[in-house]
C-alpha cells in the first residue's frame, strides 16, 4: 500500500518546495511516490508560517521562470504558431499575476486610493478567521 505522509518535516517541505519552484504545480508534486497529498499540504501552509513562507518563495521563482519562458515563446512566435503561442503567454501572464500579484499583477492606477477603516479590517479579518474555521 502507498504510503502517503501527513507529518511535515523540513526536507519533506524543502522537496515540495524544489519541486514547485522547478515548474511543477502542487497537484503534480503530489502524485509522485511518497509524496503528501495536497490537501494536506494546504493545511501545512495554513499551519507553519515557515514553511508557507519558503512556498510562497518557490512560487515567485516559479513566477520568474514562467515570465521568461513567455517572453521566449512570443519571441519565437512564427505566423503559422502565434495564436497557439498567445494562448500560451495569456495563461502565463494570469497565472504569475495570481502566485507573484506584487511583482507580476495588474497594478491599480496612481489616482485610484482605497480608504479602508480599522473597522472594516477587523470585520474582514474576523470573515476570513470563519471561512478557515469552516474548512
Amino acid at each position: 500500500m502507498d504510503e502517503r505522509p501527513v507529518r511535515f518535516t523540513e526536507a519533506l517541505g524543502a522537496e515540495i518546495c524544489r519541486r514547485v519552484a522547478e515548474g511543477n504545480l502542487l497537484h503534480e508534486v503530489c502524485r509522485a511516490r511518497r509524496m503528501p497529498l495536497a490537501g494536506t499540504v494546504r493545511q501545512w501552509l495554513r499551519e507553519n508560517a515557515q514553511f508557507r513562507n519558503r512556498y510562497t518563495l518557490a512560487r515567485e521563482t516559479l513566477a520568474d521562470a514562467l515570465a521568461e519562458d513567455a517572453i521566449r515563446v512570443a519571441r519565437e512566435a512564427s505566423p503559422g504558431d502565434a495564436t497557439a503561442r498567445r494562448l500560451y503567454v495569456d495563461a502565463i501572464k494570469w497565472y504569475v499575476a495570481r502566485i507573484a500579484p506584487g511583482k507580476y499583477g495588474e497594478r491599480p492606477a496612481p489616482e485610484a486610493t482605497l480608504r479602508v477603516t480599522v473597522g472594516d479590517a477587523i470585520e474582514k479579518g474576523r470573515e476570513r478567521v470563519k471561512r478557515l474555521r469552516e474548512v
